[in-house]
């Protein structure tokens, strides 16, 4: 028998992207689904959109409600739902076209209370994981589990990668908060907690959107705001008083303690610059109580760029923080970096700090051309914050044996000058010579990638390449291999080798004599 998923999606203006987000649930390859539409209010044309596709897909269940938010919207969905598993998904995200069936698969054969996998974020030219699974190296295995086992599960407070057991919602009476932001963190806090098995997916199910409209940006786009930064922090200490009351295992309270630092310091200080002046007061007043309330030596677990942040404002230096986070957000009024050896070093009021960690550069192929045995590649090359020209190395990463083979150098100018930063702008023209490439007579997987040999400290970046870039087949061939430049899944540049196969060989060496004894017959 097959089970029933409950698709829950909450609409509220979502006209730019709800057509191609309702479709991925309608092409999903698992076909028993409830999907469950719920119009939240909507004043733009969202609503037309989704009777077009209701009217071609008979799974399609639409609820019309007045404008209540997103928390009390998918308790709707839990409520009006049928199925045995729930799922949950915004209406202007996408859903991997084997999302469902790779969750469900998971889920129904094992005694667990949900499944959970990977997330991809994306923009209209790039994709990539989010950057707390990739530090946690969550969902790189699959296999069952429990919080006890795998702590770092608290690190993803996401309720849409995950397919959950109604059952298991109802019976601990698992639900959104109502009237506020960031309504998901206590249920997916308590879910993790209360799980008795959690089944781990390795695969990709849930497609994350980075809204990159300025006019209507999405909630986690205005952090900045005092309500926003309070809500947070209010779910947050909650979070930790309901674990403390229950007497949880210290190690899950202290990994908690670390996503509430995580969480405070990258969606909220770093943003300090961008505070209302008249909300700045008591905005520094909320952040500081709540940090009060969480143990300093968690602190020492931050990266080194959190770190500082937490501790200006312990320190209540908030002279340097501001300055710091002008620069983080690239909104400083004029050239606060200096470009020393081998550092990238932030002059404040107080003191000096070593930035060089904060940064990478970004190497973005706009055009690639074929010459003989040779590639010519050109695009834009960031060195952010650059004050000079520094030389940097363009090489490629064996996949397997992740040996290096460092490409001729770039020639480089400067694009039209920045205004503090002359040398952060750059544009590049590289070449790509398929004899060097060749390792020894072997069939290989590359990754391109960019670094700064002068500042060891700053990480190497993959190239990225457009799209359009690589529309057509970049193919070459030398010595009896094939050489092939692709666009990877997160829009990054990669190459494969591969050995021509024999018959491959004998039809090219034949075909160009051929060629040449049918012109010879035509002259005669």
């Amino acid at each position: 028998m097959h089970e029933v998923v409950s698709v829950v999606i909450p609409v509220y203006n979502a006209l730019p992207y709800l057509e191609e987000c309702l479709l991925s649930v309608s092409g999903q390859t698992y076909r028993h689904l409830e999907i469950i539409i719920i119009n939240d209010g909507s004043s733009d044309e969202s609503g037309n959109v989704i009777a077009n596709i209701a009217a071609t897909d008979p799974r399609i269940r639409l609820h019309e409600q007045e404008n209540q938010g997103l928390g009390f919207t998918r308790n709707k969905g839990i409520d009006l739902s049928a199925g045995k598993y729930i799922f949950f998904l915004d209406a202007d995200d996408i859903l991997p076209k084997n999302a469902i069936q790779s969750l469900i698969a998971a889920v129904k054969h094992k005694d667990v209370d949900y499944a959970v996998g990977k997330v991809v974020r994306f923009t209209n030219d790039r994709m990539y994981i989010p950057v707390r699974h990739l530090e946690f190296n969550l969902y790189n295995k699959a296999g069952q589990t429990t919080l006890e086992e795998t702590p770092e599960l608290m690190q993803d407070s996401i309720a849409c990668n995950k397919l959950w057991k109604k059952s298991f919602l109802l019976e601990h009476n698992l639900n959104f908060k109502e009237g506020k932001y960031y309504e998901d963190l206590a249920m997916t806090m308590k879910a993790a907690v209360l799980a008795r098995k959690i089944q781990l997916v390795n695969t990709v199910v849930y497609h994350w959107r980075v809204r990159e409209d300025i006019e209507k940006p999405s909630i986690t786009q205005q952090q900045m705001r005092l309500d926003n930064t309070r809500h947070r922090l209010e779910a947050l200490f909650e979070n930790r008083q309901w674990l403390v009351e229950r007497q949880i295992q210290k190690r899950i309270v202290e990994e908690h303690d670390l996503k509430s630092l995580l969480d405070v310091m990258r969606l909220h200080v770093v943003k300090f610059s961008l505070v209302l002046p008249e909300e700045k007061n008591r905005w520094l007043m909320l952040i500081f109580d709540f940090l009060k309330k969480i143990p300093a030596a968690i602190a020492d677990k931050l990266p080194n760029k959190e770190r500082t942040m937490y501790w200006l404002l312990m320190e209540k230096n908030t002279e340097d923080l501001f300055r710091l986070s002008e620069l983080l957000m690239n909104a400083e009024k004029k050239a606060v970096v200096s470009q020393k050896q081998n550092l990238f070093v932030l002059k404040s009021m107080h003191k000096d700090y070593d930035v060089t960690t904060y940064f990478k550069p970004t190497m973005v192929v706009q055009k690639i051309e074929k010459h003989n045995q040779y590639w010519r590649v050109e695009g834009q090359l960031k060195v952010p914050k650059a004050s000079y020209l520094t030389e940097g190395e363009f090489y490629l990463l064996n996949r397997t044996t992740r040996h290096e083979k460092v490409l001729a150098p770039l020639q480089l100018r400067q694009l039209a000058p920045a205004h503090w930063y002359p040398y952060e702008a750059l544009y590049f023209i590289g070449f790509l010579d398929t004899e060097t490439i060749i390792e020894n007579e072997q069939e290989a997987v590359y990754d391109f990638y960019y670094r700064l040999p002068a500042y060891p400290q700053m990480e190497s970046a993959r190239v990225r390449v457009l799209s359009q870039t690589v529309s057509e087949k970049k193919e070459a061939k030398k010595n009896n291999f094939t050489f092939s430049l692709y666009r990877t899944q997160y829009g990054n540049l990669s190459l494969v080798c591969q050995k021509l196969h024999l018959m491959h060989v004998i039809k090219e060496k034949v075909r160009p004599l051929l060629k040449k004894a049918v012109q010879k017959g035509k002259a005669n």
